[in-house]
């Protein structure tokens, strides 16, 4: 079994190194970044017009949809691949298609999640390979 201490280290450096990539992967790749800040329901009403309006746009739609165009609440620290999933999710399956998935992703993905769909470019950290194992959840590859 891997000492508490031991795995703590292995997070920080992962999380400094997702860090990295991911800020390289956005310049690359020419990601744009929104911080949104929600705090009443007006502003979550005014986010959700805002986006209702960017469906409209096919290009704005297949941005946001191929993680061109992502979103961050204001305060919290960028996460590396596809938002916070919902703590009750509608179905028992959760996708992802860019980044790379790590443990503290896998923790985060909601009760009753029994597969995850990750894009072909998708990297899973070997500690989120385990959880994903120790969670009885599934990886299928997509494209």
């Amino acid at each position: 079994m891997v000492d508490d201490n031991v795995r703590k280290l292995i997070r920080e450096v992962l999380a400094e190194e997702l860090q990295r990539v991911k800020a390289e992967s956005s310049t690359a790749h020419g990601v744009q970044e929104e911080t949104v800040s929600i705090a009443s329901n007006a502003d979550l009403a005014d986010f959700v017009a805002k986006l209702m309006k960017l469906a409209g746009d096919a290009k704005a739609r297949r941005d946001i949809e191929q993680g061109r165009r992502v979103f961050r609440l204001a305060g919290n620290a960028p996460r590396t691949s596809a938002p916070a999933a919902d703590p009750a999710p509608a179905s028992d399956t959760v996708r992802m298609e860019r980044g790379v998935v790590s443990e503290r992703q896998v923790d985060a993905l909601p009760r009753g999640t029994r597969i995850l769909l990750v894009g072909k470019d998708v990297k899973l950290t070997p500690l989120a390979r385990d959880r994903l194992r120790q969670r009885g959840i599934k990886i299928e590859r997509t494209g």
